[in-house]
């Protein structure tokens, strides 16, 4: 009879939300440096360069960053010059998409995954670069800035993991899927995330529509019994999540703390305790934490925070039904060409 696992001492629950806060001020450290002394704007776009990097490499992709890199600054700087286009910008997060779909060979997800959510934010709300008035340089040139900082976002990721290597818990593979799930599964997050790009730059343009975008790629699994259990704890943490960033905004508002620094430091608290939950589980407090910390993130530069709140929730139950009717469509799809199931379990959390 084997024995239980030992549980983990309090002081050890405590110090690793310090570590992951201590882990996202590095990795924000050179874009907001940056951001600082010479362009406005580049601490974002960093983030998202650095983000599928750090995410890819704690989920066990531990040799597969230049590829992540590569990707990434592709498509990011594709983005940048299809600005505005929603047809171009519709095809490139498909093929993006279709891309992340067929290369999740192992795990519950593809190790490019975090390359499609930053991209859908670099395409529906793209950061302003060099518009506060204190860059250093004049006449800057979108794309090609928007390239090196999605680079050296990508590098400096690498740099830290490396840093720390020792200490990142190792994740354990999976057996392989087969082609037959994997382009189904590609075509369908593409044909989803595509289409909804679209929609959102043409209807509600500049808005928080990539959040709609990031739940089809976190939801939508090749095995259907796991994209039962995502969605609900993705429904059940976004709620949660929505209720908790309503009371704590309705408390920074009463101390006239809102759109401020205890904002942001709330934040980064609620971000950090979310990634202590990204691989464990369960994934519903990791969503429970999340969604404050990101609500206080997207809300401190508005007046209408609740607002922001409000849409966070929306665009999550808007994103979980397109990615279930995908689901369900595709998987009607390949029954009736192969006439069985044709999906393989998935062996991860």
């Amino acid at each position: 009879m084997s024995e239980a696992p030992a549980k983990k001492p309090i002081w050890h629950k405590a110090v690793a939300p310090l570590l992951g806060s201590g882990f996202l001020l590095v990795l924000l450290l050179p874009g907001v440096l940056i951001g600082i002394f010479l362009v406005s704007g580049a601490a974002s776009i960093l983030l998202f360069g650095a983000l599928p990097v750090a995410v890819a490499y704690f989920g066990g992709a531990t040799s597969a960053s230049a590829r992540i890199i590569a990707v990434m600054v592709v498509s990011g700087t594709l983005a940048r010059v299809f600005d505005q286009s929603p047809i171009l910008s519709a095809l490139l997060v498909a093929v993006v998409a279709f891309l992340i779909g067929i290369s999740a060979r192992r795990g519950l997800s593809s190790p490019i995954l975090f390359v499609g959510i930053s991209l859908a934010f670099l395409v529906i709300n793209p950061p302003k670069l060099g518009q506060s008035g204190h860059q250093v340089f004049d006449n800057l040139d979108p794309v090609l800035v928007t390239a090196l900082l999605l680079l050296i976002g990508g590098l400096w990721a690498r740099l830290m993991i490396a840093s720390i290597r020792k200490w990142i818990p190792a994740t354990p593979e999976t057996s392989p899927r087969s082609m037959r799930i994997l382009v189904p599964y590609g075509l369908a997050l593409g044909i989803s995330t595509g289409l909804s790009t679209y929609f959102l730059m043409t209807y509600a343009p500049g808005g928080v529509g990539a959040w709609l975008i990031l739940t089809i790629f976190v939801v939508y699994k090749p095995d259907p019994d796991k994209r039962k259990a995502r969605t609900r704890d993705r429904v059940i943490g976004t709620i949660g999540g929505g209720f908790a960033a309503f009371i704590v905004l309705e408390i920074l508002e009463a101390f006239d703390w809102q759109q401020g620094l205890a904002q942001l430091i709330l934040a980064l608290i609620f971000l950090s305790v979310s990634m202590t939950y990204f691989i464990p589980g369960p994934y519903w407090k990791y969503v429970f934490f999340l969604t404050p910390g990101v609500v206080l993130l997207d809300s401190n530069a508005v007046s209408d925070q609740t607002d922001i709140d409000l849409l966070r929730v929306v665009y999550t139950l808007i994103g979980v039904a397109i990615a279930l009717i995908s689901g369900l469509v595709v998987q009607l799809i390949v029954q009736m060409i192969y006439g069985k199931k044709t999906t393989t379990p998935d062996q991860s959390q």
